[in-house]
């Protein structure tokens, strides 16, 4: 199935065409030049990719297909396109009040596979946890999380099971946060649910500076100052 959105599409074109590359055999010195041109091409795409310009990436790696494809057809190389497996990345969290520590971690989580599912926390399950109520109740942080350009699908989680939603996407891998979870366990809790072949990554750097609670203080204290509490 081709994905409609643009970006989606420029981000699996890129992928399968860095994965079809490993089929590249040069036959002619003189195709040498030309396959460097279209490797350096493919820089391009990349960078529209980065800056949400993805209909300019769309056009920009059609040349550098076109280049090696040419090549293909004059007998200069050997190629055969191919479609690279999907790799899942699954990452959750509750997202309430989003600030550059979440964006850094779900870029980061993005970059471990093709497509990065989001399971944002209910509201039920942030007050059970935390002892009150999300600023941002589920649908509101979910429609946010959405609306990430890393983020591939948010969904919110289940009140009952933290795995069902592990268990209905199925992904290769889960994305952790520095601090969130403990790694055995929940490697133990997915192999008690039968969820094996599970690759569990924590991002080792902590953006310390961002914390939903420093803001939400920062906001009481600006707010509390200038308005009578």
């Amino acid at each position: 199935m081709v994905p409609q959105n643009p970006c989606e599409r420029l981000r699996v074109y890129i992928s399968n065409f860095k994965y079809s590359l490993k089929t590249l055999k040069v036959l002619s010195n003189d195709a040498i030049r030309v396959v460097n041109l279209a490797l350096h091409y493919l820089r391009d795409p990349e960078y529209y990719l980065e800056k949400s310009d993805c209909i300019t990436g769309l056009i920009t790696i059609s040349y550098a297909e076109g280049l090696i494809d040419a090549l293909r057809m004059i007998g200069a190389v050997e190629w055969q396109w191919l479609r690279k497996p999907i790799k899942i990345v699954l990452a959750a969290g509750s997202f309430d009040i989003l600030h550059p520590g979440h964006v850094a971690f779900l870029k980061w989580a993005s970059t471990l596979g093709d497509k990065l599912y989001v399971v944002i926390a209910r509201d039920s399950t942030y007050k059970k946890l935390r002892g009150y109520s999300p600023v941002l109740n589920e649908n509101e942080r979910l429609a946010i999380v959405s609306a990430i350009r890393y983020v591939y699908e948010a969904v919110v989680g289940s009140e009952s099971d933290m795995l069902e939603p592990v268990a209905r996407i199925k992904p290769d891998i889960i994305a952790l946060g520095p601090d969130q979870f403990d790694e055995e366990r929940l490697r133990t809790m997915l192999q008690r649910k039968g969820l094996t072949n599970i690759h569990i990554v924590r991002m080792e750097q902590r953006y310390s500076e961002y914390s939903s609670s420093r803001i939400k203080e920062k906001i009481c204290d600006l707010f509390c100052s200038q308005v009578k509490c």
